[in-house]
């Protein structure tokens, strides 16, 4: 005999002329077996995958594909860049941004150093936003989701891949035996290697090529040394449940609709934060508007009290005097106010910007100098109802979620029918005491078995498979449910933005008006003063009232102003149109691409 393991080299290279033989003769006729039954194909695998990017029966909804894209290059540029880099982790590193190659090209804004130590940076809209989207560290940590979800697709499709196998073995026995006609002596070394795949249909094919070489001195044995070569192919085809590719495609089409699902999510967080830093750059405008009447009122206020003061051996009262000198007191309180309200906006900006030209441990000036817009829009509700209808991403995510529930229900459908699976193999053989010989007998075919037959299975009373499709329902009922709930809220939404921008467009004329008013009437009693001859409490009285009237209209003016230009953001914000705004767009480039 052979010395056991020691001669497996040697066997194994017998095996190579016999493998070029039989992918000349033998191997074929299991290719053509496959390609009939349409599991042994490769090719018609990806085929059908792609046939599936919207399947037969099934309303993907997929939204405007240019828009789309859009969202789908700025995602992966910003997964690409990674978390934005800070200077550290201790003490106030965390909170300073620094310039990173990584980042977008991004223009750098210009600063001015103030006497006051302060930097004053003069701030577009189309910064702000621009350096929101390319630096947002809330946008960062949701662009990670589509691109876990795309690997998901690709996992999910892997299950079709074809799989090679192998295996090498030795075998040796050495026992006792009371037959006379065995030995007890036995070794058998085995080479066996294939391919197998589980197909888009359910089928599940295997084609494997095996050798044994057994020694046996038993002199029941035709050969003492044997050679045993065979070629097997077995295929399994599930008919009813497992069967067909609307249940095993059905992870791969969830997967897909999940990564759609995952760049609404997406695209929802970025508006929702380019929405929140327009309205914080309006605020902040309101802000330093806010602060400059307060300023302009306070200086009158004091003009007004020195004035009162140079009368007083004239005709003012010190009664007359404490009334102005507590006008002037109050209106300082109310500076203050205003100086602190700027500043809170103006750091609730900085650190959505998280801008490495502004950082909330810098001391900032920032002054918004784009001019809001004051109106001249014409608003279509029903036209707007319709685009926020179609492309509101919270919308899409539930018609999204509706789709993977009809998924669902239509497997656990196909799920309830009996196992009913069809089992065929074949198998071409040899045997011979000479490897050669064994394998022309194989390539001859002339000892081929074959078995066909099908398999039946089904739990009595099926009660896990029906109760699963009576879930699915439930889940199906429930997110058609949410997505009618969802649609009406963004309706409602919709309607009540449009509402609140033509009520500050109409309140906008009507303010200006009273600024023009307030100013005529302030003007006539300064103009009275000059000539007055004594300064009574009643007219005092009247010019400070006539002061404070003129601060409140114009300050009601800007908070018109801006009430419009906010609710136009809120407005984009619920149609889902804030990144197809122009001037987004048209700075794409800044925070799309890496530097």
């Amino acid at each position: 005999m052979s010395s056991g393991p020691k001669s497996l080299f040697r066997d194994g290279c017998e095996i190579f002329p016999a493998l070029s033989m039989m992918m000349k003769r033998i191997l074929p006729v299991f290719v053509v077996v496959g390609l009939v039954t349409g599991c042994a194909s490769t090719g018609v695998l990806w085929e059908g995958l792609a046939r599936r990017e919207k399947p037969e029966g099934r309303s993907f909804y997929l939204g405007d594909l240019s828009r789309l894209s859009f969202v789908s290059t700025y995602q992966e540029s910003k997964t690409a860049r990674g978390p934005q880099q800070r200077t550290g982790t201790e003490g106030l590193d965390p909170i300073i941004p620094v310039l990173d190659s990584r980042q977008p090209v991004v223009q750098e804004m210009k600063e001015i150093k103030e006497i006051a130590g302060k930097t004053r940076i003069d701030l577009t809209l189309e910064d702000a936003v621009v350096r929101a989207l390319a630096n947002s560290p809330e946008i960062t940590v949701v662009s990670f989701d589509p691109s876990i979800a795309k690997e998901n697709i690709t996992i999910a499709e892997s299950e079709f891949d074809v799989t090679a196998f192998g295996e090498l073995g030795y075998e040796k026995d050495d026992s006792l035996s009371n037959d006379i006609f065995d030995t007890g002596q036995f070794q058998s070394r085995l080479y066996e290697g294939g391919v197998k795949q589980k197909s888009f249909t359910g089928a599940e094919w295997r084609l494997a090529y095996a050798l044994t070489r057994s020694s046996d001195e038993s002199v029941n044995r035709r050969f003492s040394t044997g050679y045993e070569p065979a070629v097997v192919f077995e295929l399994k085809q599930p008919l009813l449940r497992d069967a067909w590719s609307d249940v095993n495609l059905a992870d791969v089409d969830i997967a897909r609709l999940n990564y759609r699902m995952a760049l609404a999510a997406f695209r929802q967080k970025a508006e929702d934060v380019a929405a929140q830093v327009i309205s914080l750059y309006w605020a902040l405008f309101q802000a330093r508007r806010d602060l400059e009447i307060q300023q302009s009122l306070l200086n009158k206020t004091i003009e007004t009290f020195k004035k009162v003061k140079d009368r007083k051996n004239i005709d003012a009262t010190v009664g007359d005097i404490k009334q102005t000198e507590s006008s002037v007191k109050s209106r300082q309180a109310t500076l203050f106010d205003a100086e602190r309200r700027v500043f809170d906006v103006q750091d609730r900006l900085v650190r959505l910007l998280a801008d490495y030209q502004m950082r909330l441990t810098d001391d900032l000036e920032i002054i918004p100098v784009t001019a809001p817009e004051q109106g001249g829009v014409q608003l279509n509700q029903r036209e707007h109802l319709q685009v926020a209808l179609k492309n509101n991403p919270g919308v899409i995510r539930t018609r999204l979620e509706v789709e993977v529930a009809e998924i669902n229900v239509s497997v656990a459908k196909r799920q309830k029918m009996p196992r009913l699976d069809l089992v065929a193999n074949a198998q071409v053989q040899g045997l011979s005491d000479l490897s050669g010989e064994a394998h022309q007998i194989m390539y001859d075919r002339d000892h081929t078995s074959y078995t066909v037959g099908v398999a039946v299975e089904y739990p009595l009373g099926n009660r896990e498979k029906r109760a699963e499709f009576r879930l699915r329902q439930l889940e199906r009922a429930k997110a058609l449910s949410k997505l009618n709930n969802v649609s009406d809220q963004v309706a409602a939404l919709v309607k009540e933005q449009i509402r609140f921008a033509e009520t500050a467009h109409r309140e906008i004329q009507v303010q200006q008006e009273a600024v023009a008013a307030a100013k005529i009437h302030l003007q006539a009693l300064e103009d009275i003063e000059t000539i007055r001859k004594n300064l009574t409490p009643e007219f005092l009285l009247a010019k400070i009232q006539a002061q404070e009237s003129l601060a409140i209209s114009q300050r009601a003016e800007v908070k018109a102003v801006v009430d419009f230009n906010i609710a136009m953001t809120r407005l984009a914000q619920a149609t889902g149109t804030v990144l197809d705004m122009r001037y987004i767009r048209e700075n794409a480039q800044s925070f799309t691409t890496i530097n």
